[in-house]
């Protein structure tokens, strides 16, 4: 990597969903006379098809995208590495090696991780598998895999969450089950009264009874209260034995985020209209980690991906002192749920659809959005 510090250089922290989108226009970075840097431990696994990795659907290589490739195909510099600290001030970034780099602007998409809380297992207990990161649950679905081909029969699995998340998720575990010829044993445990509360009604009652006729248990209206060495005991005082549990809740932004010493919340780093730190013009970020200050978004890839383009914009408009341009996420977006069954449900706005159609729409998007990043 050039070291010559009248270089402006660009640093992105993390290869998720905006930065894939900023590393493939490396060469636009190189077209203003600036360096762009891309750090991150791994590879990137897509979130969109991470259920029907764990159904079985996918293969671990079919979910993940080579960020190095990526960026060095386009001119770019990757960093194998994490960054463990942020200092806006000196404009400094630290990485776990103890290496320090220095950047002119900065962006964030590091995502989010699970805050296990009360899902913490005490020693002996089932084994606790956050929803993200990605990779631990082909972690999952290995050793399940290898439960079922030992002993014919697939170990409990308990998922915490009801909403769309863990709805697919339960889906995709009963998937995995009927794949290897065993019984599915799945229980979804959900606080709300029903599965998907904020779809319509007909839909969640819809996917509620697709989620019966797969032999998913499912336990409404009441909470894990705590993990056992058992199980996990529910606030009626019950125990459900299990082996495993998935945590589909409890989402917020990484540690990195609220440690920059500028306005953040669980939520992540507060950006304004122009994605941006509302403290500190230099810093950007996008999707999980990004707390939009103009209004609240879901925790969705849709903003990420949508997002990219403004932050690209507003990147290389800084580099040319240019005014930067707002982001504005749209009202309403298109959510599908991949049920494991090679159907999937469509949600967008207050109509839906379940069906083979709606399966088939998510693995071309699925795999559209793939093949772009694919060197």
């Amino acid at each position: 990597m050039p070291t010559d510090p009248s270089t402006p250089t660009v640093i992105l922290v993390g290869a998720g969903h905006a930065h894939l989108h900023i590393a493939s226009r490396a060469a636009d970075y190189r077209a203003q006379g600036a360096r762009l840097v891309l750090i991150d431990p791994g590879r990137f696994w897509y979130s969109g098809m991470a259920t029907g990795l764990l159904g079985g659907q996918y293969s671990a290589a079919d979910d993940q995208v080579d960020p190095a490739r990526l960026i060095e195909h386009h001119g770019g510099t990757f960093i194998r590495d994490e960054v463990t600290a942020v200092d806006p001030h000196k404009r400094m970034v630290t990485l776990a090696s103890g290496r320090a780099l220095r950047y002119d602007w900065l962006s964030l998409n590091v995502g989010s991780e699970v805050h296990l809380g009360k899902l913490s297992a005490p020693d002996g207990g089932p084994r606790v598998w956050p929803v993200k990161p990605i990779p631990p649950l082909h972690t999952l679905r290995r050793e399940l895999e290898s439960a079922m081909a030992a002993r014919g029969r697939m170990p409990h699995v308990v998922v915490v969450g009801g909403g769309a998340t863990g709805s697919e998720l339960a889906a995709n575990l009963a998937a995995l089950a009927r794949r290897h010829a065993v019984a599915p044993c799945v229980t979804l445990v959900s606080r709300s009264s029903a599965v998907l509360p904020q779809a319509p009604a007909q839909a969640s009652a819809k996917l509620q009874r697709v989620l019966n006729h797969c032999s998913v248990t499912l336990r409404l209206a009441t909470s894990v209260t705590q993990l056992t060495t058992g199980g996990v005991q529910l606030d009626d005082g019950t125990e459900l034995p299990c082996d495993h549990v998935v945590a589909a809740v409890g989402l917020q932004a990484k540690a990195l985020t609220q440690a920059l010493g500028l306005p953040a919340s669980r939520e992540g780093l507060r950006v304004c209209a122009q994605m941006h730190s509302v403290d500190d013009p230099r810093i950007f970020a996008a999707g999980d980690c990004a707390d939009y200050a103009p209004r609240r978004l879901p925790k969705l890839g849709v903003f990420g991906v949508r997002a990219a383009a403004v932050i690209h914009q507003n990147l290389l408009a800084s580099l040319a002192g240019q005014p930067l341009k707002p982001y504005q996420p749209q009202r309403r977006w298109l959510a599908i749920l991949n049920l494991g069954d090679g159907r999937g449900l469509l949600l967008w706005w207050r109509l839906w659809w379940l069906g083979r159609s709606s399966a088939w729409l998510k693995n071309r998007i699925d795999q559209r959005f793939m093949r772009q990043f694919r060197v």
